[in-house]
């Protein structure tokens, strides 16, 4: 499953061919990156227990 996106991108040049080549270089690999950090941001936080319950 992992870079399926970037797969079907290459299998099918025509969902980026409206793009100009170099903005094509930049945002093909950043739209993975920004779903990562979003999915990263999304989940929930580990409490940290060392830290006083104020301050978690």
């Amino acid at each position: 499953m992992r870079g399926s996106w970037l797969r079907a991108v290459a299998d099918a040049p025509s969902t980026t061919s409206f793009l100009p080549d170099w903005v094509e270089a930049i945002l093909v690999p950043l739209v993975p990156t920004g779903l990562v950090a979003l999915a990263g941001c999304k989940v929930g936080h580990t409490p940290r227990p060392d830290l006083p319950a104020d301050q978690r």
